[in-house]
């Protein structure tokens, strides 16, 4: 008894690597021409593009001064002085000056770099140099505060006299003990010069820190001044080419197989039949009448 023969469904269904290799090699052209093509056009609109500079100044400060560059103390005037306010509202005048300005602090040097963008190197500068003068004037102690920190140093500057006057009487009385270093009265001599000295230098630490907030951040801080740029940051056009003419290749290929898989399963009654319903519901999606 002959027995039928067996077939392998299964393995006709299969999609091997040759299948893919002929469905490329059969739409090459397409492949090849309209990546290139997509690239081109890419390149040529990125020309047309608003192009972008970017300007930097470093200064020494604090991270608080960085967070004040942002804040709408300083970037309000600036709005104004751009025209920005006749135009948009207060607040989205200044989130659009905030999307310009970049301030990030350096904890390990004490350095803060601001950076600024704008359509031409020029309006870059203006804006970093906007935003550095804007800061020092923010920065500058103001009324009640000034009188509060002028009243602070001059009590820092009294307790370092008391102190060194103090260090002064000890520092005789410990050198006419003579060599009885070890009594008890030598002993506390010594330890209360040493506390006078700590607190001179508690002093005077104190002063600088006050004298440097009643003073403010001022150019004297900076360590670069804002750069004039020379080239564009954006859009890079060799980038934005590359992109598209990969995303175009991607989606292109995704096209070939996609209607190479669609003639493949219309040579089976099942499939195509899938096919004619699918074909169906999307014209019923975009309003057309089904065809006959």
């Amino acid at each position: 008894m002959n027995e039928s023969p067996h077939i392998d469904y299964a393995a006709e269904d299969e999609i091997s690597l040759l299948d893919l290799l002929q469905t490329i090699v059969d739409n090459l052209r397409l492949l090849v021409i309209g990546p290139i093509l997509a690239g081109l056009l890419a390149l040529f609109g990125a020309a047309y593009w608003p192009k972008t500079y970017e300007s930097t100044a470093i200064l020494k400060g604090e991270q608080s001064h960085a967070t004040q560059m942002l804040t709408a103390s300083v970037l309000d005037p600036i709005a104004a002085k751009l025209g920005y306010t006749s135009q948009l509202q207060t607040d989205e005048a200044r989130t659009k000056i905030k999307d310009q300005v970049k301030a990030s602090f350096n904890v390990k040097d004490k350095l803060l770099t601001l950076t600024t963008q704008a359509n031409t190197p020029q309006a870059a500068q203006a804006l970093a140099q906007d935003i550095l003068a804007q800061t020092y004037l923010q920065t500058q102690p103001r009324d009640n505060e000034k009188l509060r920190l002028q009243k602070q140093l001059a009590q820092a500057q009294e307790r370092e006299k008391e102190a060194n006057q103090t260090a002064q009487l000890l520092k005789t009385k410990l050198s006419s003990a003579g060599t009885s270093a070890g009594s008890t009265s030598a002993s506390e001599v010594a330890q209360g010069y040493a506390q006078m000295i700590a607190v001179v230098k508690e002093s005077q630490a104190s002063q600088l820190d006050t004298e440097k907030l009643l003073q403010g951040l001022d150019a004297s801080a900076l360590v670069q001044e804002a750069t004039l740029a020379t080239r564009q940051i954006n859009p890079r056009r060799g980038l934005v080419a590359t992109i598209t003419a990969l995303a175009t290749g991607f989606v292109l290929l995704l096209f070939v197989f996609v209607r190479q898989a669609l003639r493949n399963a219309s040579q089976y009654d099942e499939s195509a039949e899938k096919i004619k319903a699918i074909k169906s519901a999307w014209r019923k999606t975009l309003g057309q009448r089904p065809k006959a």
